[in-house]
């Protein structure tokens, strides 16, 4: 009965202490001088994933021909040849393409601060254009309103200087024909006058002549 639970509690505590692992998937394939391997070693050890260029193939053996990149020719095990990268490969890839993704979708989201902030500034322009469109509107409005009422005056200026002139004319004739009738007057007046006589007598003189005042 203690050797039964002694027992149990050294499997427990070997349960307990037990770590997890994994199997690794990365191989070293070597590459030999021909179609077997009784062949020489030409490299020791390809790792898996690595890149190879496919020369040939031959179904009987089951090796193929391949070159790396180093110019090195040799035979290999068609098992450990895949068209496509290894799974470790193609997440490193994907890993990758996730990190550009990441950092281009930063770069588009500060695209987009940047053209909400121009958006907005564009807005606040396009109000203030606004206002100034409206100022200019109404200003615009006052100075077609002075410039009417100014063509206004000038044209009241200019009737009222052309009925001035006509005024002018009319005196200047008035005058012409006032001058005429005063000729004509003068030279038709006849008068009276009174003079003294030698003897202290005086006499009335009646005719046509310039006139002359009274003397004593």
């Amino acid at each position: 009965m203690r050797l039964s639970a002694f027992l149990l509690l050294l499997i427990t505590i070997h349960s307990v202490r037990a770590d997890t692992v994994y199997v690794r998937d990365t191989l070293y394939v070597p590459i030999r001088g021909g179609q077997s391997s009784e062949h020489r070693i030409l490299h020791s050890g390809v790792r898996s994933g690595t890149q190879l260029e496919h020369l040939e193939e031959n179904d009987d053996t089951k090796y193929s021909k391949v070159r790396m990149k180093s110019g090195l020719e040799g035979w290999i095990q068609t098992q450990y040849l895949m068209a496509e990268p290894i799974a470790e490969d193609q997440v490193k890839d994907a890993n990758s393409q996730v990190a550009r993704f990441k950092g281009q979708y930063r770069v588009a989201l500060l695209q987009i601060d940047e053209f909400k902030t121009a958006s907005n500034q564009l807005d606040q322009s396009r109000v203030e254009l606004q206002a100034e469109n409206q100022e200019l509107s109404e200003e615009l409005e006052r100075i077609t309103t002075l410039a009417a009422r100014v063509i206004a005056i000038d044209d009241e200026n200019r009737m009222l200087k052309e009925e001035q002139a006509s005024l002018h004319r009319n005196i200047d004739s008035l005058d012409a024909a006032n001058q005429e009738l005063q000729g004509d007057a003068n030279e038709s007046l006849f008068f009276t006058g009174r003079r003294h006589g030698p003897d202290g007598t005086f006499f009335w003189l009646l005719g046509r002549a310039p006139y002359l005042p009274e003397t004593k």
